[in-house]
């Protein structure tokens, strides 16, 4: 068993715990029955939290760092496509756009940001991007929203269009985007012919040494009117997701979490299991659904292979489920 060098930092991770100390509301339960009641939940999750900052969960990496995006920095073309860049950063290419969503990419953490132990490199640096024209972030936990990361992303795109849920925008701003919006639910942004439309995610931003709730969540729409691919960056299953595939799909591609799922008694109502991620892809009637926030932190004990076989197994209903490779690029149909 590891122990951690630098007992301060222990400290500092246990308060500042992101997504793994996040916990939705007691009145929407998961369509798992195995929440521990919360006094018990929250003193586990406690436990939890300070195994995953010390660096304890023994999971190995998600895979082979892909070669798809290193050289690859053209402007979007017409063909929409994904490339994973570990967690939930990803680039989204549709309508001639560059979107990056939930960037952490700088390699460090910091005492505003703090994250969990990386289990790989990222697969690119910040100057290594293709010119990134929106930022989107689906809510503002550290493994989500990283100030080392914004800042050089500030510096390297100062004019990129950035949108985060309510009560996300401002380490965005301190970070150097002062144009930083926020939508609620429902509302959406566009540019050129590209449509950005907040939409429902069960999850919420905890972003204080209390675990505190200060800030939504959201999943993200981005449709030209012909291709609709959808982003959920976070989220435990809600039927929330079979109202969004009622009213506004069918999608081509959903981005969809599929890791940190255990153990399922403390974060079952903020983390969708594999099969439940592929559920969800189900419930929005996408045709693919492409599996994230998985394999690059040590944050829970699942491993990153299991997540991956469970998700890949889950297939069927119309959905065609897909892991890829740290870099690799997917062409949307």
């Amino acid at each position: 068993m590891k122990v951690p060098k630098f007992p301060l930092k222990l400290i500092l991770l246990v308060l500042l715990a992101g997504c793994s100390a996040s916990f939705g509301p007691d009145n929407e339960r998961s369509s798992t029955p195995e929440l521990l009641p919360r006094p018990l939940r929250d003193a586990g999750l406690a436990f939890h939290n300070t195994v995953m900052a010390a660096g304890l969960y023994a999971n190995g990496a998600a895979g082979k760092k892909g070669a798809a995006l290193a050289v690859d920095a053209r402007p979007a073309g017409r063909s929409p496509s994904v490339t994973w860049l570990g967690h939930s950063s990803s680039i989204i290419r549709i309508a001639g756009v560059t979107v990056l969503t939930d960037p952490v990419i700088v390699p460090k953490s910091s005492p505003a940001s703090p994250l969990p132990p990386r289990l790989g490199p990222p697969p690119l640096t910040v100057d290594e991007l293709p010119v990134i024209d929106v930022i989107v972030l689906s809510h503002g936990d550290y493994d989500h929203l990283h100030l080392p990361t914004i800042r050089a992303l500030a510096q390297r795109f100062p004019q990129a269009m950035v949108l985060a849920p309510q009560g996300v925008a401002a380490p965005l701003v301190a970070g150097g985007f002062p144009q930083a919006t926020e939508l609620s639910e429902g509302e959406s942004a566009t540019l050129g012919r590209l449509r950005l439309t907040a939409l429902p995610a069960r999850h919420e931003t905890r972003r204080n040494p209390f675990s505190l709730k200060d800030g939504g969540a959201v999943s993200w729409e981005l449709s030209d009117g012909r291709t609709r691919i959808l982003f959920i960056g976070d989220s435990a299953y809600t039927p929330a997701f079979s109202r969004i595939g009622a009213a506004r799909g069918p999608y081509n591609a959903v981005l969809v979490p599929i890791g940190a799922y255990e153990p399922r008694s403390l974060v079952a109502n903020v983390h969708a299991s594999p099969e439940e991620a592929a559920q969800i892809a189900r419930d929005v009637r996408a045709k693919l659904a492409i599996g994230i926030h998985w394999g690059t932190f040590a944050l829970s004990p699942d491993r990153p292979e299991e997540a991956r076989r469970r998700f890949l197994a889950a297939r069927g209903g119309g959905v065609a489920t897909r892991v890829l490779d740290l870099g690799e690029t997917l062409m949307v149909r």
